[in-house]
């Protein structure tokens, strides 16, 4: 017993003796720094939204105590999320979808020149159409006339997927509210079906009881929109309740991506977000680990993005990656 006491006491009056620790020497003022130089909030989804249970993962695995802290904000959706970006104090990154970034690029609502403002991370991950319904239902087609969901307002499924309907000929009453809020209305039969524009599994979906009959319709890849989106298909990996083994539902899909503010280089904020830039590229294989979301097996970082710029930093990053990897194979290879 006296063996392990001794070094024991050894250490505590070593502690004790040893130099003092910051928040001993550091005043107030410098404490307050110290703990702001390093953080960078990040601008996720509602509850329940795949995009907040993405920028936990993000959090959770880029954060480096002191040197490098991600806060997860708990936010609107995909459009929202560009005009927070751009205009709202304090946020350096969010998630979005490129299709709200083209479409506020064309329409000019957050101002001019977007993409000279706006820049990309890097793309992340598809955006599966999932429209789960009641009643019977396997197809969009037969949602023509009932009451469906199209989640909340300023979400990517808010402002391009009613369009999408019209685009079908498929004549629907919308209603937006959260993906929580609508399960419960489809449990009750007060709505015929609620929809997300998002990465797969969304978290409110795959807490669903198979019980309720709720099911995943289909989406064909008509040729009117094929301009906007690609074919996708969801399978029993996404939604083990909800979708048997052997079975599949076609739909198509847009993307997540990884947007931040366009800084000058060699400002504060600029270098703030090249070092997560740094962790987040270099720590793209922690991503692939349980219990991380399965969809980071799928994103491919040197993806570029038609019309707009990548940040800076990551375009460096990206670069100096190459040089140190120059067989075809390898550079494949910095996605996975």
């Amino acid at each position: 017993m006296k063996r392990a006491f001794l070094p024991l006491t050894a250490i505590c009056l070593s502690l004790l003796s040893g130099a003092p620790s910051l928040s001993q020497t550091a005043t107030p003022e410098q404490l307050r720094q110290r703990v702001n130089d390093n953080v960078v909030f990040l601008m996720g989804g509602q509850p329940g939204a795949t995009f907040n249970q993405l920028a936990n993962d993000i959090s959770l695995v880029v954060s480096d105590g002191y040197k490098l802290r991600v806060l997860s904000v708990e936010g609107g959706a995909a459009v929202q999320n560009v005009e927070d970006v751009l205009y709202l104090r304090n946020i350096d990154l969010a998630l979005t979808t490129q299709e709200a970034m083209d479409y506020l690029k064309a329409s000019g609502e957050l101002g001019p020149n977007l993409n000279q403002r706006l820049t990309y991370i890097a793309p992340l991950f598809p955006n599966p159409l999932q429209i789960l319904a009641r009643g019977g239902a396997t197809s969009i087609n037969d949602l023509s006339g009932k009451k469906v969901n199209f989640n909340n307002k300023g979400s990517a499924t808010a402002q391009f997927v009613p369009k999408l309907f019209k685009t079908l000929g498929i004549n629907v009453q919308e209603l937006y509210m959260t993906q929580g809020d609508a399960l419960e209305k489809l449990r009750t039969g007060e709505i015929d079906a609620t929809i997300c524009s998002c990465p797969a599994p969304v978290p409110a979906y795959a807490n669903v009881k198979s019980e309720l009959g709720l099911k995943f319709v289909s989406v064909p890849y008509e040729k009117s929109i094929q301009a906007n989106y690609l074919p996708a298909v969801l399978t029993n990996e996404d939604y083990p309740v909800l979708i048997a083994k052997e079975q599949s539902v076609n739909t198509i899909a847009a993307s997540t991506i990884l947007i931040s503010f366009n800084w000058p280089k060699n400002t504060f904020r600029y270098e703030r977000t090249a070092k997560f830039v740094d962790a987040f590229f270099s720590k793209i294989d922690e991503f692939h680990k349980p219990p991380r979301s399965p969809l980071w097996k799928s994103v491919n970082l040197a993806t570029d993005i038609p019309g707009w710029t990548r940040f800076p930093a990551a375009q460096e990053w990206l670069n100096n990656w190459r040089k140190r990897n120059q067989t075809p194979e390898q550079k494949d290879k910095v996605v996975h």
